[in-house]
């Protein structure tokens, strides 16, 4: 019996100095047949209100203040503190699905060089520098050999912060057999995990 997962749109946030920086992940659309592309907004401001109404791209004075601001009055500090959150909260979608981190604020290059001070330290992030893009897969990625036999059940790593390509791949999902009667070997299962490792993620278009 197969099952529809629901895509929910989640948010996070925090404070510092007196301001709230809040997260957006919101599913957008199929990019491959099962697996969705989330957008992935982050503003900083004096309200919850201001910041959702600036994310729902309202005309209203309070949404307008946002436009053009890449910081508030912390300096880079809420990225620090963002890029973490960030890591934490991509572990919210289904395995296969991406996120996207589109720099399209008042100053993009601004913003695109301000993440990329850590997502540089992520190799399993991918980067479109035409577009001014990041790109976040969460393992297995659609094209991987795994989803073909198996059912796949999601895990959280140990340590959410940490990149998760190479050897941390596997540590992202176990897998269950969609033929309960059908046994594998553990050098068969091996096998298969060696060449999801070595296959790319599809690169969505960017909205």
């Amino acid at each position: 019996m197969s099952y529809r997962v629901r895509r929910k749109f989640t948010s996070s946030k925090f404070c510092i100095n007196g301001q709230i920086c809040k997260f957006f992940l919101d599913p957008k659309r199929e990019y491959e047949k099962g697996f969705y592309l989330w957008n992935l907004g982050f503003a900083i401001g004096k309200s919850n209100r201001q910041l959702n109404d600036w994310y729902k791209g309202k005309k209203n004075k309070r949404a307008k203040s946002l436009q053009g601001k890449l910081v508030g009055k912390s300096g880079l500090k809420p990225f620090i503190k963002g890029s973490k959150e960030f890591l934490k909260l991509r572990w919210k979608i289904e395995p296969g699905d991406a996120i996207l981190i589109a720099c399209t604020s008042g100053k993009p290059d601004g913003q695109f060089h301000a993440f990329w001070r850590w997502i540089s330290k992520h190799p399993d992030i991918w980067v479109d520098y035409e577009t001014k893009s990041y790109y976040w897969y969460r393992p297995p990625f659609p094209h991987d050999v795994v989803w073909k036999d198996f059912n796949i059940i999601p895990l959280v790593p140990d340590d959410p912060l940490l990149e998760v390509s190479g050897s941390r791949y596997n540590d992202c999902f176990r897998l269950q057999p969609k033929v309960p009667c059908t046994q594998l070997s553990m050098e068969q299962i091996t096998d298969l995990l060696s060449l999801a490792l070595t296959t790319a993620p599809c690169v969505g278009t960017p909205i």
